[in-house]
């Protein structure tokens, strides 16, 4: 299992319909909307590399509002 935090920077006025809309993938486990940057942070839980890639670069770019994000990748110390 793959796990990261996804955070997003976004246009404003746009934050209820982004957290909604995120909220509905099977990966996204939570979601917050913050005051500062970034706009969301959202915690996710992937099998695999592909499938990170796939929602990094694919899926949440897409949402409508989403301006850029920065991914961190949990590590295991």
């Amino acid at each position: 299992m793959i796990e990261a935090y996804i955070f997003l920077h976004i246009r404003p006025g746009w934050a209820k319909k982004i957290v909604r809309e995120l909220a509905e993938l099977p990966e996204v486990t939570t979601i917050h909307a913050c005051w500062g940057r970034p706009d969301i942070i959202v915690y996710v839980k992937v099998t695999d590399m592909k499938k990170l890639r796939e929602l990094v670069l694919q899926r949440v770019p897409k949402v409508e509002g989403v301006e850029s994000t920065d991914t961190h990748i949990v590590v295991d110390l």
